[in-house]
């Protein structure tokens, strides 16, 4: 502004400079935008080349004369070169900077500044072609580590839904197999056609839904009556228990609660058919903002550190599925003292 000096003119300075400032107002809130407007790009490439045409109307004659490329339009075609190279594909890019550099000579004359532009455009495109190149290796990357982890949470998933169909099939065929190879029920029982039927169903219900349903895993369940449910489940074939029940109305997420009662309900099993006693305890009790669960048998007990490697009553049915939830559990016992396992779980 300071450069109204022949041959520029002052209506032509103002009115290019104003005309300047509402489309970069204009340029700048568009391009914040997320849609890529290429007519925008277009628009600017054609508004420095009309700045470029007529800079004999608008710079002193002295500015004209140097060639050092310090004028106002020299800036503005060094920045639209620079936009041409970010906003566009090549070779259209570099076509731009062209233009804008012959724009340039043509309407100042030939100087150093047109040259310094075409190779600012050279320099702007072979800076876009290392980024572009670079964005491209690093979304490759990406996209190989987000495959990598999918693939390790569809594993952990299926081995989530194998290590629960095994955790079933203990609680129930396995654990009926074992009655009758110990002799606990024998062939004439009438225990044997109850139970091979509930296993049976146990087994087609796994057939049938062979993925463990995990929409509504977080969904608040009672456990309350959950537990009440395990207590009063007749264990078909085993001796009948005498339960005591102190579970306060609670409610946790559903997975929890299905890990919980699952696990007292193997806890109960291993009462009624190794315990040598009717009577055990369950209680809980809220700890913060998870629960203890607590059975309790005066029977013969045993030694947890001497239980074979191959018996998975307690280390998956009871200690792998709180592991699986996040929680934890643990036996006390020693012969002639009976036993306790505790369940906890805390988010």
């Amino acid at each position: 502004m300071v450069g109204f000096a022949p041959p520029a003119r002052s209506v032509w300075v103002a009115v290019a400079v104003v005309g300047l400032l509402l489309w970069s107002a204009l340029f700048t809130v568009l391009t914040l935008r997320p849609e890529p407007r290429h007519w925008l790009y277009a628009g600017d490439i054609a508004v420095v080349l009309a700045l470029c045409l007529a800079q004999g109307n608008l710079v002193p004659a002295k500015v004209l004369e140097a060639s050092a490329g310090s004028g106002w339009i020299d800036m503005v075609a060094g920045t639209g070169v620079f936009i041409a190279q970010f906003m566009l594909r090549q070779p259209m890019a570099m076509a731009a900077a062209i233009a804008i550099a012959g724009a340039h000579a043509v309407g100042g004359g030939i100087r150093e500044a047109s040259v310094v532009l075409v190779l600012q455009g050279l320099l702007a495109a072979a800076l876009m072609v290392l980024l572009r190149h670079g964005a491209r290796r690093a979304d490759l990357a990406l996209s190989e580590e987000a495959s990598v982890r999918a693939s390790a949470r569809a594993r952990s998933a299926a081995r989530t839904d194998e290590l629960d169909q095994q955790r079933l099939l203990h609680d129930t065929v396995l654990a009926t197999l074992t009655m009758v190879g110990t002799g606990s029920i024998t062939r004439d029982s009438a225990a044997l056609p109850a139970r091979a039927a509930a296993d049976l169903a146990v087994i087609e219900d796994l057939r049938a839904h062979p993925h463990t349903a995990r929409a509504a895993a977080h969904a608040p369940a009672p456990l309350d009556v959950a537990l009440r449910t395990v207590v009063l489940t007749h264990r078909v074939g085993l001796p009948p228990l005498d339960i005591e029940f102190d579970v306060p109305p609670l409610d946790l997420p559903h997975e929890v609660v299905e890990a919980l009662s699952q696990g007292i309900a193997e806890a109960l099993t291993n009462v009624a058919q190794h315990a040598d006693t009717p009577a055990a305890r369950v209680t809980a009790r809220r700890v913060g903002e998870g629960v203890t669960v607590e059975v309790h048998d005066s029977g013969r007990g045993f030694d947890p550190a001497l239980v074979p490697s191959h018996r998975r009553g307690l280390r998956e049915s009871v200690y792998g599925r709180m592991s699986a939830v996040g929680g934890s559990a643990w036996a006390v016992s020693s012969p002639g003292a009976g036993a306790l396992v505790v369940l906890r779980w805390e988010p």
